[in-house]
């Protein structure tokens, strides 16, 4: 796989796992709510869109409910079979709220380290249902026959290459350019000296990952004794020296956010355009430098190139994203969102003030809910596959993770953390390539190493997260008096 298409694949999931930090936000972030078992609703919403929209006729090896056909009930109608997956999602992310308000009405009144508990037994229990009863869903075979919206109509081009270039080619490298501004912006409070450190100690880490992994295949001998020749040498001293240097960026700097996105640019720019520059210049290679530069634009997709459908549903995916986005600022920032978060500081505090708090947190509950169920909905068109397995309780913590590294009760700190671990996660995947097959088994727990470093680092020198809690557009009428 081009490092282009890995990396839509893995914009496609950060978006999807955004959307579902988002609905984790609502409850843990904004009303204090911690539930364990919000991948239950991740799985409802993807199981029932699913359903509702696959075809009555399914493979033999199929033996669940038949699916209702809503993709093809509209197919009479332009676009019928999108409209039909739309509105089995939308029914998909209610069944996902109700059943959160049937588990929030006996468990919402515990609290803290009960309802977490409570929360958890019940996703395990759904999960359980779902992988052992083989009529409702085709339990632990899963389900194959997922209807893709709009997949029909792609590749998707102009037939004319320079018109394609001009369409997907352009889009992707102002995407790309605006990052890079956006970034620079970030990083310029940073001071000199601790943007040299920091700029240091990564490149000191590269090139410590270089000579490790030239000599990777030489380091064990028959005796299992790890051998200590010039290279491996080199490499363990600019391991040092990236230690070293990156702990002193961090003593002398206080903006810590700075230095985290000057540090995220360039590790991003050494994976993602190291390697084609190195072919480039020494093998005067240009095609996959240009492939990552105009990600959007696929060449294989028909024989002037085009889009494909994975970069399509991307851009769906993120549509659905940003009106998430908007949907949830825009009731965080009102009065509303006010009593959702005075019930999360002190719940006495809203009671005391006639505030119905047990419906505020079974509304909170619902909403982050549903917006769940979208991600599953999403999910699972865009794996084209899903069983029981896949919804498992690390799902969850997955979400946690990201709002613990971006910042509790931050929209953009969710979608931020949310894309460092799955870059984390998912982009050191590629030094399996590197190394001996021998030691996967401890690159997957390296990967595990580095994630939980990251939060060790951030939660020491950064408690509230990269971006800490947002602020609150709070509108004060005339005179200064609150028009709530």
């Amino acid at each position: 796989m081009a490092l282009a298409d890995f990396f839509i694949s893995l914009l496609t999931f950060v978006t999807i796992y955004s959307l579902f930090a988002l609905g984790l936000n609502v409850k843990f972030g904004f009303t204090g709510l911690i539930d364990f078992g919000h991948v239950a609703y991740f799985m409802i919403g993807a199981y029932v869109t699913v359903f509702l929209a696959m075809p009555a006729g399914v493979s033999n090896t199929y033996e669940g409910l038949t699916g209702l056909g809503l993709s093809t009930a509209f197919a009479g109608i332009p676009g019928g079979g999108l409209l039909g997956w739309l509105i089995a999602l939308v029914i998909g992310m209610a069944a996902a709220a109700l059943v959160s308000l049937l588990v929030g009405i006996p468990t919402i009144r515990l609290r803290e380290d009960y309802l977490a508990i409570t929360a958890l037994g019940i996703a395990t229990i759904l999960n359980a249902i779902f992988h052992n009863e083989r009529w409702l869903f085709n339990g632990s075979f899963g389900i194959r026959e997922v209807y893709e919206p709009l997949s029909g109509v792609f590749p998707l081009g102009t037939g004319n290459f320079q018109l394609n270039i001009l369409l997907f080619g352009l889009p992707s490298v102002a995407v790309l350019g605006y990052a890079a501004y956006r970034t620079a912006k970030v990083v310029r409070p940073l001071g000199a000296r601790p943007a040299l450190l920091g700029t240091g100690s990564i490149l000191a880490l590269a090139g410590s990952l270089v000579f490790a992994i030239t000599t990777m295949t030489g380091l064990v001998v028959d005796l299992g004794v790890v051998v200590l020749n010039v290279d491996n040498t080199i490499a363990f001293l600019l391991l040092v020296a990236a230690v070293a240097t990156g702990r002193q960026a961090l003593v002398e700097t206080e903006n810590i956010g700075a230095l985290l996105a000057l540090v995220s640019a360039l590790l991003f720019g050494l994976w993602y355009f190291g390697q084609p520059l190195v072919a480039f210049v020494t093998e005067g290679e240009t095609a996959d430098l240009l492939l990552n530069l105009f990600w959007l634009y696929d060449p294989t997709a028909g024989p002037a190139g085009g889009m494909d459908y994975d970069r399509f549903f991307f851009l769906f995916t993120l549509v659905f994203l940003v009106g998430a986005y908007v949907w949830v600022q825009r009731t965080v920032n009102s009065p509303y969102g006010r009593v959702l978060r005075a019930v999360r500081d002190d719940e006495t505090v809203p009671e005391a003030l006639g505030k119905p708090t047990f419906r505020y947190k079974i509304q909170s509950l619902m909403f982050g809910s549903a917006l769940a169920g979208a991600a599953g909905g999403l999910w699972a068109a865009n794996i084209g596959f899903i069983d029981p397995t896949q919804f498992a309780a690390t799902v969850t913590f997955f979400a946690y993770t990201a709002v613990i590294i971006g910042g509790t009760a931050n929209n953009k700190g969710v979608i931020l953390g949310t894309a460092v671990f799955w870059v984390i996660n998912s982009g050191t995947r590629f030094l399996d390539d590197f190394f001996p097959s021998q030691y996967a088994q401890q690159l997957a727990a390296l990967r595990l190493i580095l994630i939980g470093t990251l939060l060790i680092v951030i939660l020491y020198y950064r408690p509230e997260g990269m971006l800490g809690e947002q602020d609150y557009d709070i509108k004060l009428g005339r005179g200064g008096v609150n028009d709530d």
